[in-house]
């Protein structure tokens, strides 16, 4: 498996934003974005403008390497925790947990919502308890009260939803009145990789797919660009693994 992330931002989030402050205008907001099994070449592949010109108008990483095993779960909540998966206890997407001797699967409503799986403290519980709101859509762990603390916005995982109705939820909270209005936003989409794996990731339906997510997000960022803290988005875009 290609152990390249793709990462593009306009710039980077500094978690001591999370301070509590009594001027909020001064803080800036920052949206993740990851796109399961996005290869760190895909761009080339397909016509992508929007990543084109986040790429010109920000940074991209060379290459970076995943956490073992490369799997979504437990790389998800490595970059929510910053801890690798033998220290955040998450560390395959289906395992057996023998200090609790219980099986968690990513599969496993009840498990995915279990707080007693997930060690560290990810990020969203970080800026809840520093007074910062945040919100995920769908991003591994956040759909689990963990410290006993959830985002303020959150979802429970729903495949069916469309990509383009994940947007509409990230423009509407970030359209919010400032007092309700998260600061960190965590999304995650389960394509290319579904893709990918089914016709390969060099096929023509994997580069029509990256095509379609591409004007997705200029559609996305059309409607950033209407909202008065455009200037003070940061946006990523990452993913957990590549695929071969």
């Amino acid at each position: 498996m290609n152990k390249h992330w793709l990462i593009l931002g306009l710039l980077l989030f500094v978690l001591s934003a999370c301070n509590k402050q009594e001027e909020r205008d001064d803080r800036p907001y920052l949206v993740i974005l990851s796109l399961d099994g996005f290869r760190w070449d895909y761009p080339q592949m397909a016509n992508t403008p929007t990543l084109d010109s986040l790429k010109k108008a920000g940074v991209i990483a060379e290459s970076l390497k995943p956490s073992y095993p490369t799997k979504t779960f437990p790389n998800h909540y490595t970059m929510a925790t910053g801890l690798y998966p033998d220290h955040h206890g998450l560390v395959d997407n289906y395992f057996h947990a023998t200090d609790l001797n219980r099986i968690y699967s990513m599969r496993d409503r009840e498990a995915v919502m279990d707080g007693v799986f997930y060690g560290g403290e990810p990020i969203w519980v970080t800026a809840e308890n520093q007074g910062m709101k945040s919100a995920t859509f769908f991003w591994v762990g956040s759909e689990a009260e963990i410290k006993g603390v959830r985002p303020t916005y959150w979802y429970q995982y729903d495949w069916t939803i469309p990509f383009e109705d994940r947007i509409d939820s990230v423009v509407h909270w970030l359209s919010l009145p400032e007092d309700k209005r998260p600061h960190l936003i965590m999304w995650y989409y389960s394509e290319p990789d579904h893709t990918g794996h089914l016709a390969g990731p060099e096929s023509e339906e994997l580069k029509v797919l990256v095509e379609e997510l591409d004007a997705c997000l200029a559609d996305f960022f059309t409607e950033m660009r209407k909202l008065p803290l455009f200037d003070k988005l940061n946006f990523i875009i990452t993913s957990d693994h590549g695929m071969n």
